[in-house]
């Protein structure tokens, strides 16, 4: 399977995985992926991991005569899916001409009344099969025994899909003394609001995790007991741990790209901004997920 994209655009494409894993479980699945988040498909869902933006495989996406080597490489498939985006049906041809049995070419523009899932599980229907579960899962390890941790993430690519910091301080206050721990997650795109809110922010049992490999950020969220982030590949990364979550959305399609799962809830804004969605709004969906009430304390 050829895969580009970022951690969410992974995420959204396991369950694709999981069922042809589960179809074809003698089969031999390799992964051509961007790292690193292409690796969290092995083991459980493929069998090896490469990079596709390496310079080796490069020439897959250009007009001409394949170099041998790549040709040597890619005969060995009997299947190849590819997700990349393929106007002139470059790489379809290039796949074919190296010696691939089968190619299938997957969704690349994502149409707007079809959650992302289940467009990309359109590749199964040539092989006779359908995707009998739609939700992205993650296994990490078992929980802890006891977890009362508020994790979220106040950050994202872009800076209109993110929430005002005054309504994470706002909900961070309102949740305050309901869980043991707070648990801020970011990234290297995250240093401005992410030193931002520590700069405004008076709760006293925060904890900071930055920077971090895949692996403990799994492992991170795996201990919270629910997680709030926007429309991002951390928030789809907290879903598919299996973890309460709640997704916030603004001026994206939730019903495209919307974590799936009935652990999931998602506010969108009314009007395409952030802004909107409130912070009382959103503490009161964080108490009917977690079955508590202001003032109470998880146990």
């Amino acid at each position: 399977m050829l895969r580009g994209g970022a951690l969410g655009d992974l995420i959204l494409t396991l369950p694709v995985l999981g069922e042809i894993r589960e179809s074809y479980p003698a089969a031999e699945v390799i992964f051509l992926g961007i790292l690193p988040q292409a690796r969290l498909a092995a083991p459980d869902f493929v069998d090896q991991v490469e990079r596709i933006d390496g310079p080796e495989l490069m020439p897959i996406f250009v007009q001409g005569q394949l170099p041998d080597f790549v040709r040597n490489r890619l005969r060995v498939f009997d299947l190849a899916i590819n997700f990349f985006s393929d106007p002139g049906s470059v790489i379809a041809r290039n796949l074919a001409d190296a010696g691939v049995k089968q190619v299938i070419a997957g969704s690349s523009q994502m149409r707007p009344d079809v959650h992302a899932v289940f467009q990309l599980a359109e590749v199964l229907g040539p092989l006779g099969l359908t995707l009998r579960d739609p939700v992205p899962r993650l296994a990490v390890g078992s929980k802890p025994a006891k977890a009362s941790t508020f994790g979220f993430h106040v950050g994202s690519g872009s800076t209109q899909k993110n929430w005002p910091i005054d309504h994470w301080i706002e909900l961070t206050q309102q949740l305050d003394g309901f869980f043991d721990d707070f648990l801020l997650v970011g990234g290297e795109a995250d240093n401005k609001v992410v030193r931002e809110f520590r700069a405004r922010c008076n709760i006293t049992r925060l904890r900071t995790l930055l920077n971090a490999s895949l692996p403990e950020l799994c492992q991170a969220l795996n201990g919270c007991t629910l997680f709030v982030g926007h429309d991002t590949g951390v928030t789809h990364l907290a879903a598919a741990v299996g973890i309460s979550t709640i997704a916030l959305f603004g001026p994206t399609n939730p019903n495209i790209w919307a974590p799936l799962g009935e652990h999931v809830s998602v506010l969108q804004s009314p009007d395409g901004r952030m802004s909107s969605i409130s912070a009382n709004q959103t503490a009161a969906e964080a108490y009917r997920r977690l079955g508590g009430s202001p003032g109470s304390r998880l146990a």
